[in-house]
């Protein structure tokens, strides 16, 4: 259940999942389950800086990192209800926590550091934003962890599997620069080109949580190349890294949890030595 006794505030709301939300499985796709939270926030920011507050002509408001935990598989034909908080604000970043709820069934969890950017460089946060969500901090967040695997993306020639897309008019957003959906659409696109090369045998594959740093949101009609490698393996998930680079460098680099599991049942499954093969083949 959605916690309405926070003694932080806390934003209310409610989404409507879309057909075209889902995936081959039938419940909705993890890149639209991405782009709930991405709702979630854009719906609570406009709530508090006012009805013309999802476009901007000045700074732009846009992430620099996203954690994201995939709690549940989420389904169309039920809203789904979230929370967005916020966790902590200093001159030049703020971070927010999205949880989206589903039926009463937690089903999953996004936190955003969130920056600001003016001609494509990054700058101070507005006064205005700056002060609002300042007064909302209650207490120091817990500090993120680590992003120890951008470091494995600085030269994305070094991935094992790579790919070029070419880019979209669908991949701007309202303010015409590449839209943070477009850009985890990459990093799907990514994690694809190494998935459907392992043969799992009837079993099946579900990410459960995707740590993404952004670099840049600059336009372009280049191709985009992405790339993807194993950089671990466990019991029975395995992380996928992946970035995605144009003409202006790297866009995003992410690394997926992603867990082997039993279709039928959905639950998690170990590795098969075949598996593990396989995924040594696409090490980075």
């Amino acid at each position: 259940m959605i916690d309405t006794t926070s003694t932080r505030d806390t934003f209310h709301g409610t989404i409507v999942p879309r057909y075209t939300d889902l995936d081959t499985w039938r419940h909705v796709n993890n890149s639209r389950a991405y782009q709930l939270h991405l709702e979630a926030r854009m719906t609570a920011h406009v709530a508090r800086f006012g009805p013309d507050a999802w476009f901007s002509d000045a700074e732009r408001l846009r992430p620099l990192r996203t954690i994201t935990q995939f709690r549940q598989v989420s389904w169309y034909g039920r809203n789904i209800d979230f929370t967005v908080q916020v966790l902590a604000c200093d001159t030049d970043t703020y971070r927010l926590r999205s949880e989206l709820y589903q039926g009463g069934t937690h089903v999953g969890t996004q936190e955003c550091l969130m920056g600001a950017f003016l001609d494509h460089e990054r700058v101070a946060l507005p006064d205005a934003v700056r002060d609002s969500l300042g007064r909302d901090v209650l207490a120091d967040p817990e500090l993120l962890p680590p992003e120890t695997y951008s470091e494995l993306a600085t030269d994305l020639s070094r991935f094992p599997l790579s790919q070029q897309l070419t880019p979209r008019y669908a991949d701007l957003d309202a303010d015409s620069q590449r839209g943070e959906a477009a850009i985890a659409r990459y990093m799907e696109q990514a994690r694809f080109g190494a998935i459907r090369r392992i043969d799992l045998k009837g079993l099946g594959i579900l990410i459960a949580g995707m740590d993404m740093t952004f670099r840049h949101y600059r336009p372009g009609w280049k191709p985009v190349d992405i790339a993807a490698g194993v950089s671990r393996t466990g019991n029975t998930s395995f992380h996928l890294t992946g970035g995605a680079a144009s003409a202006d460098g790297i866009h995003a680099v992410a690394n997926s949890i992603m867990v082997q599991v039993d279709k039928e049942t959905t639950r998690p499954t170990p590795l098969t030595e075949d598996v593990r093969r396989q995924l040594d083949d696409l090490s980075i």
